[in-house]
């Protein structure tokens, strides 16, 4: 999917953007841009490459009027059309950025804006912009030696784990607003996010990721909205979100008839339903589902936790349902005035 091995840092730029609402500014020097040596470049290349390895989310630059008028989408045009302009572009998107930082989990760092050159995308060789702003710092341990002792002091620096905030934009499909892949580990999933709302101002490629990801929440979200409607208990629940999930992971294909029929097996009703909910989902969201696509691996793995598989009992007993609905029954026992769950089982481990 993405092979940085023969990456090259073609130009590194470097400024400081704090928090809007503290007034702290921006610092942008004379000269944004700075050199690397070989072992520098190792060790960027590999940080700022390694969290995008495995994923397989796209977005292209939106913008309501028309994606010419996204500005993040202007400056990478102008710095992959004329890397002159490299330095000119990271100033004025740090000022942008900058502009954008009130919240307050927008704490100061620096701001890092990066031409590639040789990311192998998808089997194809192609330049890449990189944009990643340090909202934490990490404090390293650092020993002081001298011919009587050693001492420890702790110095601050910036970590080369996860990035917080990063994009990756790749020189491929400019018309459409260029692909590029995104991370936010600062907004919580259903927060708008300053990073890819914002600044980036970034909508999904409709692909099969999104495909998978969409059905999986939308499947999710009928199952919650409709279970009081179709008289479900929790059990019943659990066992159609089990079931939804088996069909993600066992399916190379999906096939909406054939998910809706496998899941509401000679319930037209509950059929018909789904299909409606799915076109409310549609037009609420501005976002069209296909009928049938290929199932993305990678989306099943990192949207499954949207199905939840635990009957919680007050606060003495977890039961986890991970199939056989027929070995589970629910009850109330009329002279301790309790309900009750019976559970059968062929062994005990």
């Amino acid at each position: 999917m993405l092979d940085f091995s023969q990456t090259k840092i073609v130009k590194l730029a470097i400024t400081w953007a704090g928090n809007k609402a503290l007034n702290e500014g921006v610092v942008i020097p004379g000269s944004t841009v700075v050199s690397v040596n070989d072992y520098v470049h190792e060790v960027l290349t590999t940080a700022f490459f390694k969290p995008f390895e495995k994923n397989e989310e796209f977005f292209y630059f939106h913008h309501p009027e028309d994606v010419s008028q996204n500005r993040t989408y202007q400056a990478c045009m102008s710095i992959f059309s004329n890397p002159d302009a490299f330095q000119e572009e990271a100033e004025a998107l740090t000022r942008r950025l900058y502009d954008l930082s009130s919240s307050p989990k927008m704490t100061s760092g620096e701001f890092f804006l990066a031409l590639f050159d040789a990311v192998e995308l998808q089997g194809e060789s192609v330049p890449a912009i990189g944009i990643f702003k340090i909202i934490q710092k990490d404090n390293y341990l650092k020993v002081d030696r001298s011919p009587e002792h050693f001492a420890l002091g702790v110095s601050e620096g910036i970590g080369t784990g996860k990035l917080a905030l990063a994009a990756l934009i790749f020189g491929v499909d400019e018309a459409d607003g260029y692909r590029l892949m995104a991370i936010d580990r600062v907004s919580k999933k259903d927060e708008a996010s300053m990073w890819l709302d914002q600044f980036l101002d970034a909508r999904p490629i409709e692909d099969n990721y999104f495909q998978t990801r969409q059905y999986m929440n939308m499947a999710s979200e009928f199952i919650q909205e409709k279970a009081v409607k179709f008289g479900l208990d929790k059990t019943d629940k659990i066992d159609l979100m089990n079931r939804t999930s088996f069909y993600f992971k066992e399916n190379e294909n999906f096939e909406v008839d054939d998910f809706v029929g496998n899941l509401f097996a000679d319930e037209p009703e509950r059929q018909t339903a789904f299909k409606d909910f799915k076109e409310d989902y549609e037009r609420s969201a501005d976002i069209q589902l296909s009928d049938h696509f290929d199932v993305n691996k990678q989306a099943v793995r990192k949207t499954g936790n949207v199905f939840k598989s635990v009957i919680k009992l007050d606060e003495n007993f977890q039961i986890y349902v991970k199939g056989r609905r027929d070995w589970i029954e629910r009850g109330f026992d009329e002279e301790k005035g309790r309900p009750f769950y019976k559970i059968y089982f062929e062994q005990e481990e």
